[in-house]
């Protein structure tokens, strides 16, 4: 659907060009975003691909199975008795990438989760919604991402984005907890 929302945007911008005796200048504005598209996409390889690496270096060095036993209290709280035990260390390299930005990294920790969270049922668990909300708001300690976006565009200080991503995501994460234990009290 949505590449034809695109697509029609395209064409009419294209027309209207055409229309009104600036189609060069539309082609040439198109063509220019297209070659900044595939430049920011390649900055963002390079620290994807890092973070990515760093990721699995932590998880074949146990750092996961030890930052899941420390979690795993809090996690336990916030989830209940209804996280499965194999689904822990999944869930806790879904909130780490998460922690540190990497929101790329962490779909595949979270899909994983999800998969164990919701094994043997039709229906989705308090904790996999939860942990779904949890997931999209995701607090971010530092939005990497976000960084390498601004440094790649040029940015004099592409990191003074994180403050206010900090605040935004843990009061959307805050806000999304509430959310989700308030529906599962009146369910």
């Amino acid at each position: 659907m949505l590449q034809w929302i695109f697509g029609g945007m395209t064409g009419l911008a294209l027309v209207w060009g055409m229309a009104h005796g600036s189609g060069g200048q539309v082609v040439s504005a198109m063509l220019k975003a297209a070659e900044e598209a595939v430049q920011a996409a390649i900055a963002l390889a390079g620290a994807y691909a890092f973070f990515c690496g760093m990721l699995n270096i932590l998880r074949k060095a146990g750092t996961a199975e030890r930052l899941g036993s420390a979690l795993s209290p809090m996690l336990r709280r916030l989830f209940g008795n209804e996280l499965p035990p194999d689904a822990l260390e999944p869930v806790t390299m879904n909130l780490t990438a998460n922690l540190l930005g990497l929101g790329n990294a962490a779909t595949p920790m979270g899909i994983e989760a999800a998969r164990r969270m919701g094994k043997g049922t039709a229906a989705a668990s308090n904790a996999l919604c939860l942990f779904l909300v949890i997931n999209a708001s995701s607090v971010q300690l530092l939005p990497t991402t976000v960084i390498a976006l601004r440094a790649a565009a040029g940015s004099a200080d592409p990191g003074c984005v994180t403050l206010p991503t900090l605040a935004a995501t843990a009061i959307s994460t805050l806000v999304g907890i509430v959310g989700c234990k308030c529906a599962e009290k009146m369910a």
